[in-house]
């Protein structure tokens, strides 16, 4: 798996640096591909670092990953080839604006959604549910976000969907994490719960109790018609 975390957080398997520079004293590895240029950098420095600043960030790394897609993608390649677990760091702390959040939306759901593990250090939000099992939305949330954790609850699966100030979305199920997620990524999580394919490999504690083999269905149907032919 693929995870995203700041250097003084929490690390699984290798810890990979995508910053420009990285911290006095690193011992893992350094992947510039997936680091800012000097002059991103020091433009963000003397921005106002406000909602602007950060979507015309965005703007300007999205041109720079582009610029890099052949070694994107014979990163990418080599990945899939032998996947390994693996943390890229940055410095700034979870809740933070980050190009790495931009990183792991754009190019590891992107190109490797099997191997795309989230955000691991992202601190635990405050569980929001109400009386009746409703969540008190922000007024943030995107339609479509509200329209499928409704149509969660109704079909049973009381998920919460918390936005961080990031602008990620931190999803669970009563005693289970299902992890940190962009707009886009939290749009086929939830999609995900409503159908009984995707649930229980979405949600380990779901598997379980997924549905039987089609061979089974298959012989209990012909059981029960053969019951119904003696009457």
């Amino acid at each position: 798996m693929i995870f995203t975390s700041y250097y003084k957080g929490e690390i699984k398997g290798e810890a990979v640096s995508i910053s420009l520079y990285p911290p006095k004293g690193w011992n893992g590895k350094h992947l510039p591909l997936f680091a800012p240029t000097p002059e991103l950098l020091q433009w963000w420095k003397s921005s106002a670092k406000d909602a602007a600043a950060q979507n015309e960030y965005k703007r300007r790394f999205r041109q720079i990953l582009d610029s890099r897609q052949q070694l994107i993608g014979l990163w990418v390649g080599k990945q899939k080839d032998k996947p390994m677990d693996m943390t890229l760091c940055c410095f700034e702390p979870s809740e933070e604006f980050c190009h790495r959040h931009q990183v792991g939306e754009e190019v590891i759901q992107a190109y490797l959604p099997g191997l795309w593990g989230g955000e691991i250090s992202a601190t635990r939000p405050q569980l929001r549910i109400v009386q009746g099992g409703k969540i008190n939305h922000p007024a943030t949330f995107p339609d479509q976000v509200l329209e499928l954790i409704d149509k969660c609850h109704a079909s049973g699966y009381l998920v919460v969907c918390d936005r961080l100030a990031c602008g990620y979305y931190q999803v669970s199920l009563p005693g289970e994490d299902l992890g940190v997620w962009s707009e886009l990524g939290v749009l086929s999580v939830l999609s995900g719960l409503q159908h009984e394919f995707y649930r229980p490999r979405l949600t380990p504690s779901l598997a379980a109790v997924a549905t039987p083999p089609v061979a089974e269905v298959q012989q209990e149907t012909v059981l029960r018609q053969q019951a119904g032919a003696l009457y």
